[in-house]
């Protein structure tokens, strides 16, 4: 299968599809009573259990393309939000990726055929399959020098909808049909955070380049000092003190850091600390105590590497003291590969899914769900909880380089988007990048984070569709 020509989609994908839009309209599995689904020849059909009203939803007749987006209006006018609020966001109209030269751009996305009876009118379980499990990322040739599909090369960048979530929206265009149906019902969305540090840098073990840095770029002379002393006395580096400061500083703002650690070898792209250090232990104790969570962030070479993977999964379990866990890849060095590769381990989520070099919503969701595995024609054992917004995104200049003004006008417009969805609003922060120029974006980031409810993954387990 390739992302031009025809693409064949198998019905088990399209049930996977049609499972995610139900959980974001708002039906789940104890919804059963009152809906069922009815596989038709040409169509799948979501039928209410008792009395009249379906929606159906057609495969398309005709090829499906990559390079064919069409956007379609509502049923009808949405309601407009609670002026104020964090969820002040209206979806102007649906962007449907992958559809086929059959596809009408302008009409609603569910019309009504018959009293009671509505159809889609793109193959939007195609669509959502294909955008959730990144299948233009599968063969992909152009990455860039560390391997990683760039934004610059997706649709969603070259059609202009990176930023925001389009297999939720389309969730909100089902509920409202659902809504038709069953007067009354509405969909509870919630609007959580999830903060998370990737433990890179500590200051072991000593390296002359770690405290120049803090000198020169940061301005943080203090944690320098710290550095300096640690290569000579053995005393907890500036570096690793700044995993605590920057807990003791989310926590302060009534949010919950998870502080995902390394267990890889020195390399090019690796500090190669060791996570059994007795001054890592003393950190990891005062985060067990305070309820940080903590996970892995598999080194540099672990990407498209299952072997080496696991070793490194292994040792940040033996020294975090659990089995489930989860975290996130150096580097953001992913593939839909990547997915296989932690379930083998057993790893109970990954948050790597964002990309490098822009925030936004790579896999048009801010929800977190088990992708589809092309290769297994199955859902995964792992969930993805997608990551929307990483700090040297917005700062590095060799990426957005956004001013404080711009990053902080930048994730509240995607925290606005999470929240009309419902979603989760994803943050990844370095321990390492509280100085100069990093301070300036912090606080009022954070600062606009503050108070929002923390979403926690082990809520997901035990969960069932309504399919």
């Amino acid at each position: 299968m390739t992302t031009t020509g025809v693409l064949r989609i198998a019905e088990e994908a399209r049930l996977y599809a049609l499972e995610e839009l139900c959980r974001r309209a708002g039906l789940r599995y104890d919804d059963r009573r009152r809906w069922r689904v009815e596989r038709q020849p040409e169509s799948l059909v979501l039928r209410r259990a008792e009395g009249a009203g379906l929606v159906a939803f057609p495969a398309a007749k005709a090829e499906l393309r990559a390079e064919r987006v069409v956007r379609k209006g509502w049923l009808r006018e949405p309601d407009a939000p609670i002026s104020g609020s964090v969820s002040e966001f209206v979806v102007p109209e649906f962007v449907v990726p992958f559809c086929s030269a059959e596809s009408k751009a302008g009409e609603p996305l569910f019309v009504e055929t018959a009293p009671g009876e509505f159809r889609c009118t793109e193959d939007v379980l195609a669509s959502a399959v294909l955008v959730l499990s990144r299948f233009e990322e599968i063969d992909a040739a152009r990455r860039d020098e560390h391997g990683r599909f760039r934004s610059a090369d997706s649709i969603a960048a070259r059609d202009g909808y990176l930023d925001r979530p389009i297999v939720d929206e389309w969730g909100l265009a089902l509920e409202q049909v659902i809504q038709a149906l069953e007067p009354g019902f509405r969909a509870e969305r919630r609007l959580r955070v999830k903060i998370s540090h990737d433990v890179d840098l500590i200051g072991i073990p000593f390296r002359w380049r770690e405290p120049a840095v803090q000198i020169i770029a940061r301005r943080q002379f203090g944690v320098a000092l710290r550095d300096l002393l640690s290569g000579f006395t053995g005393v907890e580096p500036g570096s690793l003190g700044q995993v605590i400061q920057i807990c003791e500083q989310v926590q302060a703002r009534e949010l919950k850091p998870a502080l995902y650690w390394k267990a890889s070898a020195r390399t090019a792209h690796d500090s190669g600390y060791d996570i059994a250090d007795p001054r890592v232990a003393r950190v990891m104790e005062w985060a067990r105590a305070r309820g940080v969570e903590m996970g892995v962030h598999p080194g540099y070479y672990t990407f498209n590497n299952s072997a080496e993977l696991g070793a490194e999964v292994e040792r940040c379990r033996q020294a975090i003291g659990e089995r489930a866990i989860g975290g996130r890849q150096h580097y953001l060095r992913w593939s839909p590969e990547t997915w296989l590769h932690w379930e083998q381990c057993g790893l109970a989520y990954d948050s790597t899914v964002g990309f490098a070099d822009c925030v936004g919503f790579r896999a048009g969701t801010c929800w977190p769900y088990r992708p589809w595995l092309w290769k297994e024609n199955r859902r995964a054992e792992l969930l993805e909880i997608p990551l929307i917004v990483m700090e040297q995104s917005l700062i590095s200049p060799v990426y957005m380089g956004l001013s404080p003004e711009e990053s902080v006008a930048a994730v509240t417009s995607l925290l606005r988007k999470c929240a009309a969805v419902g979603g989760v609003f994803t943050l990844l922060w370095h321990n390492n990048c509280l100085g100069h120029p990093y301070a300036e974006h912090f606080a009022p980031i954070f600062d606009a984070l503050s108070g929002l409810e923390n979403y926690d993954w082990r809520d997901e387990q035990g969960q069932r569709n309504l399919t």
